[in-house]
């Protein structure tokens, strides 16, 4: 198995085991409006990242209409079913939209703001770039013809006023896909995810080193993640949700921030605190470490992982946005996701 790199957005996701309770939750959880036809494309490891993709495409298109529109995305519910992909989190606000990049000349503007806001830029390859920081007008380019486009930030209200400028409005072509084959290779995706992979070659482009099976893998486990150089994922395995835990770890010092949030055995988010982030004030311990509980109701900085669990096992993903030299180096004390105890 590929080594664990240091692992957020979005983000970023995990999920069954082999038993057959599992099997059924991913199935429910993981369904889709596609269904399988005599003429549906067999969905393999090699296709998964563009039909993942392109089933993505499609759903945020009901929600917008049309290309070149942004979707205010709501609070992601606690309902496992209802979230959009595995991994979802609650660090941001954001909008998403499909946009038509064959122009060249596709501009999003930002309003004015002294918080955390990016853009980020994904195609149909499930290949995406470096995130674009801060308000003003940015372009938006993609080697493919339609991309889907993520702003994230702090002040919510940022979203409702985005300027989009697209010189042209192909619409977006939805294929039909196998859903049999899509679930058991989605499966086995996000079982390699929660075992254990590399960010820098599941998250990037051809350019930056992404190979075609992480580009798997990190779709499966959490589709839409961000370059190492933007957010850095730190991801446990999974662990029973009938234990107690806690881990303390060194401050990670973020540019922006760090979250921790956790996930069912499917990869999503079951309980309305489901996640801490340092914009939340957590306390923090004497000596500047940050101690970290999951399952220990009534104490401080505590992460439920029972309650609306039906999946009897979790795992934790913590989120550096805007990683700092110690995490980004892996130093000793900046991975508390290696350190995880088991207290109960």
């Amino acid at each position: 198995m590929k080594k664990l790199n240091l692992l957020l957005l979005t983000v970023l996701v995990s999920l069954s085991l082999t038993s057959c309770q599992d099997k059924k939750a991913s199935s429910s959880n993981n369904s889709e409006t596609t269904t399988s036809t005599e003429n549906a494309i067999i969905v393999t490891e090699k296709n998964f990242p563009q039909a993942y993709t392109n089933l993505r495409f499609a759903k945020i298109l009901e929600k917008t209409g049309g290309v070149n529109k942004f979707f205010t995305m709501p609070v992601p519910p606690s309902e496992p079913s209802k979230q959009f992909v595995v991994r979802m989190n609650r660090d941001t606000p954001y909008s998403v939209g499909v946009f038509d990049v064959s122009s060249g000349e596709v501009y999003v503007t930002v309003p004015e703001t002294d918080q955390y806001v990016t853009v980020q830029i994904v195609d149909e390859n499930h290949e995406t770039q470096r995130m674009i920081y801060g308000s003003g007008r940015h372009k938006i380019t993609a080697k493919t013809t339609h991309a889907f486009v993520i702003v994230r930030a702090l002040e919510g209200e940022i979203r409702e006023n985005l300027v989009v400028e697209a010189g042209s409005a192909t619409p977006f072509q939805v294929k039909k896909w196998d859903m049999k084959s899509f679930k058991e290779v989605d499966e086995r995706g996000n079982l390699d995810f929660s075992d254990g992979y590399d960010q820098s070659k599941a998250f990037g482009n051809k350019e930056s080193g992404q190979t075609d099976y992480m580009n798997y893998v990190g779709a499966a486990g959490g589709w839409g993640g961000a370059m190492v150089e933007d957010n850095i994922y730190q991801t446990s395995q999974y662990l029973d949700a009938n234990g107690k835990y806690e881990v303390t770890f060194k401050n990670p010092e973020a540019v922006y921030f760090w979250s921790a949030t956790v996930y069912n055995g499917d990869g999503r988010m079951f309980n309305d605190g489901a996640n801490i982030s340092s914009a939340t004030n957590p306390v923090q311990n004497a000596d500047g470490t940050y101690t970290i509980r999951f399952g220990c109701t009534g104490e401080q900085n505590n992460i439920p992982i029972l309650e609306g669990n039906k999946t009897g096992k979790f795992n934790i993903l913590l989120r550096h946005y805007g990683p700092s030299k110690m995490v980004s180096n892996n130093e000793e004390g900046y991975n508390p996701m290696l350190s995880i105890k088991r207290i109960d």
